[in-house]
């Protein structure tokens, strides 16, 4: 992929490193086989190349992000499955996490939806927290409370199931809770897995840290 950064642009280390993971990308189009969002949606927009091609424009162009580029890439599960498939090796993770630190900086969110996320940040890395709510959920949906809610937590609420429960419970007993706490209490203001720091990362991509988010062979 052609890009278009000045010098001075290259000269941030982040950018940098977005730029060389664009040139990657050769449009070919693999990664929407295996992408959910896009494979649910149909919106090239909701593809991992749709938003390779918002963040490049949004790096370009240097500017704030907008509510559509926030959308579509906060919709990305970050399930890096278009890194299984892509033949040109394109370092998806990294450029997303890069994405949602700049969407996270630049872009003001409407209020409601910023307590909203405050509020999963605050509850979901709190076993104990998190069990009360799910309590409080089941109860609701048991009242019908789903249809007075507003729109998004109705539809939350319509996901609890009783082994909802069962579920939290057996993840903290494993210690697998505590693991992604960690990566929850490290990035609480994007919601989303967050960069890898380490140096072993930024140097050779084969992380031990990223605990299966490394680049594929």
């Amino acid at each position: 992929m052609q890009t278009n950064f000045s010098l001075a642009q290259l000269a941030d280390p982040d950018t940098a490193e977005s730029e060389k993971i664009l040139r990657a990308c050769v449009h070919c189009g693999f990664c929407t086989a295996t992408c959910p969002t896009y494979v649910l949606l149909g919106d090239e927009l909701d593809s991992p190349r749709g938003r390779i091609y918002l963040m490049k424009e949004m790096f370009e162009a240097g500017r704030a992000a907008t509510a559509t580029d926030a959308k579509h890439i906060d919709r990305c599960l970050s399930c890096l499955s278009c890194m299984t498939t892509c033949p040109s090796g394109v370092h998806y993770m990294h450029l997303v996490d890069h994405g949602r630190e700049h969407i996270a900086r630049t872009f003001k969110r409407p209020l409601a939806e910023t307590w909203y996320r405050r509020a999963l940040a605050y509850v979901l890395p709190r076993p104990g927290l998190f069990r009360l709510t799910l309590i409080g959920a089941l109860v609701a949906r048991a009242l019908g409370a789903a249809h007075w809610l507003p729109k998004r937590l109705g539809h939350a609420l319509a996901l609890v199931r009783r082994w909802s429960l069962v579920q939290v419970g057996a993840a903290d007993q494993l210690g697998e809770w505590q693991v992604v706490t960690r990566e929850f209490r490290e990035n609480l203001s994007s919601l989303e897995f967050p960069e890898c720091k380490s140096e072993e990362c930024r140097a050779s991509r084969e992380c031990s840290t990223c605990r299966g988010r490394q680049t594929p062979a």
